[in-house]
C-alpha cells in the first residue's frame, strides 16, 4: 500500500501545485535577470552624487533614497527632516538591506522585492486552491504575476510592492487557518499575521487601518464578536510594534510624537476650490488653515482644517471625491490617465505609449477615441471587480469571507484617496486584491454566469 506521502505526490493536487511554484519561481528569475541587466546611472541627490543601478526609480525614489542615506551616515536617530516628514519605514528597509552588502544594497532590494511579491503571490493561490473556488486559481496565479505594472513594481525604489506582497500573504494565512481549522496553530498564526500587517504599515503607515481589517473580519468569522474583541486586543499590540518604532525614532531624532508630517500636507493638496483632485490643479489649491506649534501640532490642525472644509462645502466635496475616484482607478496612460506612474516601468514597452511617436498617433488616443477606450477600461475593470465580489458572496462560508476582506482592503484605500488625493498609483497595493475579484469576475462571465467551484476545501 502506497504511503500518504507518496500518494499526496501522485495525486492531480500535487502537479497542480508544483506548476504553481515553477510559474512563480519562473517570473522570479526574469526579474532577477532584469534586475543585473537594468543600466545604472548617476543623479543627483540633494547636492551629492548618487549611483543608481539593478533598480528603476519609483515616483518617490529621491525622497527614500535620501532617507536612506541619512540613515547610513548619521545612524538609526538622524535628524534629517525627510525621515520625520516621511515615513521613515521603507528608508529603514532598504538600510537593512545595505548592511548585507553595501555595494549591492539596491540589487539585493530589487531581487527581494521580486521574491516576496513571488512567494506572495503563490500563498496567495495556493491557499485559494484549497477552497471551493481551487479552478480559478491558476488564473489568478498567472494575473497577479505578470500583471506589468504590479509586478515590475517589485523593481522600483518604493514601499507599493512589499505592501502589496504583505497584504496578500496576510489573507492567505487567514484562509489557511479556516480551511484547516486546527485550533493548536490558531495563535501562532494571528501572531504572525499580526507582525506581517505591522511591516506593512511600517513601510506605509495608512495600510494600519486595512491591515486591521483583514484580522478584524478574521476574528469576528472565527470567534465571534465577543470573543474576537478579546483577540483583537493581543493582536492590535503586536501590529502597532513597528509603526511605534518610528514614533520612538522621531521623538528620540526630533522630539516630534509622530510617525510623519505630511498627511496634512497631503490631505490639503486634495481639497479646496482650486483643487483638482490630483496633484495637478487649476489655481490655488488647498484649504486656508492657521497653524501654530510644533510640525506635528501643525500637521494635525491643517487634518482637522480639510475635514471641516469638507464638512462645510458638501457639493464641493462631492466633486472632487468623484474626481478622486475617476483618478485613482484611471488607466496608466491615455486621457483619462492622472497619476504619479510616468515611471511606471511597464509605460517602457507599453504599446499604447510606444504608438504616440508622431502627433497624428498622439492626437488619436488622446482624442474621443482615446476617450471611449479609456471609460470602457475603467467601467469594465471595476464592473468585473463588482461582479467577482458578487460571485464570492453568494458563495457564502469561507468565499464569502474572502470577497469581504478584499472588498473592504479597497474600500478603505479608497476611502483614503478620497481625503486626500486620487492618484492611481496608489491602487497598486492593492492590486493584488483587485485583480483576484476581476479574475473571478472574468472566468465567471465567460461561463455564462455559472461560478466553477467544487464541493468542499480541495485539501485539508
Amino acid at each position: 500500500m502506497a504511503s500518504k506521502s507518496k500518494r499526496a505526490r501522485m495525486s492531480p493536487a500535487y502537479d497542480h501545485l508544483k506548476i504553481f511554484k515553477f510559474a512563480a519561481a519562473i517570473v522570479f528569475l526574469i526579474k532577477v535577470i532584469i534586475s543585473i541587466n537594468i543600466v545604472g546611472f548617476n543623479f543627483d541627490l540633494g547636492g551629492e552624487p548618487f549611483y543608481l543601478n539593478g533598480i528603476w526609480l519609483g515616483a518617490d525614489g529621491e525622497n527614500y533614497l535620501t532617507g536612506y542615506v541619512a540613515l547610513a551616515t548619521e545612524g538609526f536617530f538622524s535628524s534629517a527632516g525627510i525621515l520625520n516628514y516621511w515615513p521613515a519605514g521603507y528608508p529603514l528597509v532598504i538600510f537593512v538591506v545595505s548592511l548585507v552588502n553595501s555595494g549591492w544594497t539596491l540589487k539585493l532590494l530589487a531581487i527581494l522585492q521580486s521574491l516576496i511579491f513571488s512567494f506572495a503571490a503563490l500563498t496567495f493561490t495556493t491557499q485559494i486552491y484549497r477552497t471551493r473556488i481551487k479552478k480559478y486559481a491558476f488564473l489568478v496565479l498567472i494575473i497577479i504575476l505578470m500583471n506589468p505594472t504590479l509586478s515590475l513594481s517589485s523593481l522600483t525604489v518604493g514601499y507599493e510592492s512589499l505592501a502589496s506582497s504583505g497584504l496578500l500573504i496576510s489573507i492567505a494565512i487567514v484562509i489557511k487557518d479556516l480551511v484547516e481549522r486546527n485550533n493548536e496553530i490558531f495563535f501562532k498564526l494571528l501572531v504572525l499575521n499580526s507582525f506581517i500587517i505591522s511591516f506593512v504599515s511600517f513601510i506605509q503607515p495608512r495600510f494600519l487601518v486595512s491591515g486591521f481589517s483583514i484580522i478584524m473580519f478574521w476574528l469576528f468569522y472565527k470567534k465571534g464578536i465577543k470573543l474576537g474583541v478579546l483577540f483583537l486586543l493581543p493582536s492590535l499590540a503586536i501590529t502597532l510594534i513597528l509603526p511605534g518604532s518610528l514614533i520612538l525614532r522621531n521623538s528620540n531624532a526630533v522630539g516630534l510624537n509622530v510617525i510623519s508630517t505630511n498627511l496634512g500636507t497631503t490631505m490639503n493638496i486634495g481639497a479646496g476650490s482650486g483643487a483638482t483632485g490630483g496633484y495637478l490643479s487649476k489655481g490655488d489649491y488647498g484649504v486656508p488653515c492657521q497653524t501654530s506649534g510644533s510640525e506635528s501640532e501643525q500637521d494635525a490642525q491643517k487634518v482637522l482644517c480639510v475635514l471641516n472644509w469638507y464638512v462645510e462645502n458638501p457639493t464641493k466635496a462631492t466633486k472632487l471625491f468623484y474626481n478622486k475616484s475617476i483618478f485613482l482607478w484611471s488607466p496608466w496612460v491615455g486621457p483619462l490617465e492622472n497619476g504619479t506612474m510616468g515611471r511606471n516601468p511597464w509605460l517602457k514597452v507599453n504599446p499604447i505609449k510606444i504608438l504616440m511617436n508622431t502627433p497624428e498617433r498622439a492626437n488619436l488616443i488622446y482624442g474621443d477615441l482615446g476617450k471611449i477606450v479609456s471609460w470602457l477600461w475603467l467601467l469594465s475593470t471595476l464592473g468585473l471587480l463588482f461582479y467577482g465580489v458578487k460571485i464570492l458572496w453568494s458563495l457564502n462560508q469561507i468565499e464569502k469571507l474572502i470577497a469581504m476582506i478584499c472588498i473592504s482592503v479597497i474600500g478603505v484605500n479608497w476611502i483614503i484617496s478620497l481625503l486626500t488625493i486620487g492618484d492611481h498609483r496608489f491602487r497598486i497595493p492593492v492590486m493584488g486584491f483587485s485583480l483576484f475579484l476581476q479574475a473571478i469576475g472574468l472566468k465567471t462571465l465567460l461561463r455564462g454566469g455559472k461560478p466553477a467551484m467544487v464541493d468542499g476545501p480541495a485539501l485539508r
